[in-house]
């Protein structure tokens, strides 16, 4: 062995060593890179979809507040364009709350549409047709209860638009439960997600090159999301260049550890250092992303995703109790019409900063959306009293007015508290419960906080079970009959010749069930139609017996507003040879304004068939004088209320002698109802009624109770 071959196996033995070391310092390099890059391009991933599907609940609350708005449905139903265009178009013509708008079907014969600069004027449909037909199959599957809408995008111009649509409902409960599926228009409005917004998401997220593209990207380099449109399917991709701190870092350490190699130790303390550095600005920017995802950009309070993230971190501790408040802001529109969007928005965020002064470690509060606020409330005991006090002191936080751009509003909100009854009870359970029971203050118009409790869930049960036993009612043609009410001729000694007919239904299940019950419930459910034609049926059979008695009929605005009803009604009565004059249509006042061009077509057409038709509860509603005359109206019935109070003073009596003067100057006959004394009788013929109707002259029975012995089925004349 040479001299020199001992060192040269130390040098190559060490030179392995370090070469080695240095291979694996090397690769592992290589290896932070690519996990760094990897990790950062699956989390640029999730805060982009993150920050695009929240602007698309952004679009989706503004369609909720403007598609379930009482005057803007009213406007629409009664097609005025004008108002409709005001409240409505305006907002699309300014651009500055969103850029596009239209509605379609319901009461309009043809698309009406708005958008950004175009004027007040509606403008051709900006939808395509098959948008149109799609939405159409989904607007029926839409919950008006919760305000859901359906949320897409479309390309405009190269710019994508978040498209948010739904049915034009009101926010009035009554008046909602009242709406005919199908009969309400499609509204859908639209905003531009902007340069300017993707210019801001690149500087958020660390991102470069974020840019709309039709087709998606295929460069290894570049990474998408896809923008759904109205079907599902991708309209358009989010592409951009995801950041590499994996490649940044490896590019920087290079030259260090190319040039100073030998000194292994040096370099691996200062590449320890720099990983460190580097690590620790990537966790910060994390958490600052993080946070934000989490955090309502306007009042700053925690949004819906930490809250459910919060309820799910209660759930898995066996020792807490838990508890909901649901908080509404009551009339939180008519702030927004007098003040502006950015004079709600103050409103929010002072009503925000109010709630904060009751966050500790039991409450946990959060801006679900709009003008919707929850307080998570969790303890390992005395829960009930804690939540309590909470609700005491924010009672005191709404005794003192916001001042928003020099106006002063009142806090006024509905509230609606749940409690869980067992523990690690399902979050969407309880927040059902406590959206209930706020539900239930609303309809109660009260400021006091409303407790959810089996009485609520006991509603809904009995709703449901009245629907499935009146669905099989009519499949099976059972426990369904018609009673009869006389109406009398004024006259004295005059026996009855008309009658109004009155709906009775006794189940097997249920027993009998009150009428203004089950027909609320047949109204809701859609049962109404099948059940008109059912009782109307009953009631041309009843006829035959009745030797040439007319009869009144009541009937639902369900049935009044379907296009086709008076054909059908027609041809009904004909199958069963009865004639059309022996039959009174009678619709309530308040329905008459529901819908013109619908309610005025289809009782013109009954008019015209031979059908005479009264207008019922005459002066408890809204019906303008100018109406009366418009409709052919021949039989005005005065409502009891007004019958009543003619014996308690001329208040009273100088109220129906003007409904009665009125009605002879129109050429009506007049019917008076609810007459339980001789001495409301006198009066009533004193004034000038020509029928009087109620339990005085007898109670609604079946049509045996009003037959001669023996009469049996004769035919009308011709």
């Amino acid at each position: 062995m040479s001299g020199n071959t001992l060192p040269r196996q130390i040098v190559v033995l060490v030179t392995a060593v370090l070469l080695a070391v240095l291979a694996v310092l090397w690769m592992s390099l290589l290896s932070v890179r690519g996990t760094m890059d990897d990790s950062a391009a699956e989390e640029s991933t999730k805060r982009v979809a993150g920050r695009v599907q929240n602007l698309l609940e952004q679009v989706s609350i503004l369609a909720s507040d403007y598609h379930n708005w009482t005057d803007l449905y009213l406007d629409a139903q009664e097609l005025a364009i004008d108002r409709l265009a005001s409240n409505y178009g305006i907002t699309a013509h300014r651009g500055e709350v969103f850029q596009f708008a239209e509605v379609f079907d319901g009461p309009f014969a043809a698309p009406l549409s708005w958008r950004e600069g175009a004027g007040l004027a509606p403008q051709p449909g900006l939808l395509t047709e098959r948008t149109r037909q799609i939405l159409r199959r989904i607007a029926p599957g839409l919950d008006p209860s919760h305000r859901q809408t359906h949320d897409y995008f479309e390309m405009r111009d190269g710019q994508p638009v978040m498209f948010s649509s739904s049915y034009l409902l009101p926010e009035n409960p009554a008046l909602l439960a009242r709406v005919v599926p199908g009969s309400a228009g499609i509204a859908t409005i639209g905003k531009v997600m902007a340069p300017q917004r993707l210019r801001d998401m690149e500087s958020e997220f660390s991102i470069t090159g974020l840019a709309v593209t039709m087709t998606p990207p295929e460069a290894a380099q570049t990474i998408s999301v896809a923008l759904p449109g109205v079907d599902g399917k991708p309209v358009a991709w989010l592409r951009w260049t995801p950041p590499q701190p994996g490649t940044l870092l490896f590019w920087k350490m290079f030259p260090i550890m190319a040039g100073i190699s030998f000194v292994f130790v040096v370099i691996s303390y200062s590449a320890a250092l720099l990983l460190r550095s580097k690590a620790a600005g990537l966790i910060e920017r994390e958490a600052i992303s993080f946070d934000r995802a989490r955090i309502d950009a306007l009042t700053s309070l925690p949004n819906r995703f930490a809250m459910r993230e919060h309820l799910d971190s209660l759930r898995d501790s066996s020792d807490v109790d838990c508890a909901v408040l649901a908080i509404d802001l009551v009339r939180f529109k008519q702030i927004n019409d007098t003040v502006g969007h950015l004079g709600g928005d103050a409103f929010l965020v002072e009503f925000a900063a109010r709630l904060r002064a009751i966050a500790d470690e039991t409450a946990f509060l959060a801006r679900y959306g709009g003008d919707e606020f929850f307080v998570v409330f969790s303890a390992s005991r005395d829960l009930d009293q804690i939540v309590a006090e909470k609700c005491r002191q924010i009672s005191r936080l709404s005794e003192q007015p916001i001042l928003c751009n020099g106006v002063s509003f009142e806090v006024l909100s509905s509230k609606g508290l749940a409690f869980e009854d067992r523990r690690g009870m399902e979050q969407e359970e309880l927040l059902r419960r406590a959206d209930r029971a706020m539900y239930s203050a609303k309809l109660r118009e009260t400021l006091e906080v409303v407790r959810y409790d089996k009485r609520m869930e006991s509603e809904d049960l009995d709703h449901k079970r009245i629907e499935r036993e009146l669905r099989r009612a009519l499949a099976e043609g059972e426990g369904l009959e018609v009673h009869y009410q006389p109406i009398v001729p004024a006259s004295l000694g005059a026996a009855p010749i008309r009658y109004e007919a009155l709906a009775r239904w006794t189940s097997p299940e249920l027993g009998a069930v009150a009428p203004d019950r089950f027909i609320k419930v047949a109204e809701a459910s859609g049962l109404i139609m099948p059940l008109g034609w059912r009782l109307l049926d009953l009631v041309c059979a009843d006829m035959r017996l009745m030797d040439q008695a007319r009869v009144s009929i009541n009937i639902s605005p369900a049935q009044l507003m379907s296009r086709g009803f008076a054909e059908k009604f027609t041809a009904v009565v004909l199958a069963h040879g009865i004639a059309p004059w022996r039959i009174e249509v009678e619709v309530t006042e308040q329905i008459v304004v529901r819908d013109d061009a619908t309610i005025e077509h289809e009782l013109i057409a009954l008019s015209h068939n031979g059908f005479t038709l009264a207008l019922d509860d005459f002066g408890t509603g809204f019906a303008s004088i100018g109406y009366l005359t418009q409709m052919p109206f021949d039989v005005l019935k005065i409502d009891r209320s007004f019958v009543r109070s003619i014996e308690d003073g001329q208040q009273g009596m100088r109220m129906v002698r003007s409904i009665v003067g009125l009605a002879r100057a129109m050429e009506l006959s007049i019917v008076a109802e609810g007459v339980e004394s001789e001495a409301e009788a006198v009066l009533l013929r004193r004034i000038g009624a020509d029928f009087l109707q109620g339990y005085h002259f007898g109670r609604p029975a079946p049509v045996s109770a009003w037959i001669k012995p023996g009469a049996g089925p004769r035919p009308d004349p011709a």
